[in-house]
């Protein structure tokens, strides 16, 4: 079982052990000290401007709890070879509503499309990441609004 478990904090956090501003070492967050150092990453990449910055309210607070609960786990034995099979099981409970959730609001995550161009029957796929996506949509709305703002001081 310690295998599986050590496998699987791993995976957990084997996207962030990729990414240019994760923590130096390659983590698997089998110990306290590993599991408190992808914590503060994962907590980090949350903020204004992180990887997971989409995550909403509920899903923060969520997040929290469950990397707080984690975080017990890890303060009172240690390690996952420590953990009795109870506690393993929580600990990877805890692990997958996590990666379910940041799965869905990674901003680096690519989001492709096939579109037919105009005049064409012919699809061209079309990929760009989560963030830039809502990037593009906030600035047509934005560009939007201020055609429309224009056009009613003309008319008004």
């Amino acid at each position: 079982m310690k295998s599986i478990v050590t496998i699987a904090l791993g995976l957990l956090f084997a996207g962030h052990a990729m990414a240019k501003d994760a923590p130096a070492p390659a983590v698997n967050a089998s110990d306290k000290d590993s599991f408190q150092t992808v914590a503060e990453w994962v907590r980090k990449q949350m903020e204004p401007g992180g990887r997971y910055a989409e995550v909403n309210g509920s899903e923060r607070r969520t997040i929290h709890e469950r990397l707080d609960e984690m975080g017990k786990l890890f303060e009172s034995r240690g390690a996952v070879d420590q953990m009795t099979l109870d506690e393993k099981k929580a600990l990877l409970v805890d692990q997958e509503e996590i990666n379910s959730i940041l799965g869905k609001r990674d901003g680096d995550r690519l989001i492709c499309t096939y579109e037919r161009p105009i005049g064409s029957n012919l699809p061209v796929k079309s990929c760009q990441t989560a963030r830039e996506r809502d990037e593009r949509r906030r600035l047509d709305r934005k560009e939007l609004d201020r055609q429309q703002i224009g056009k009613q001081q003309r008319q008004g």
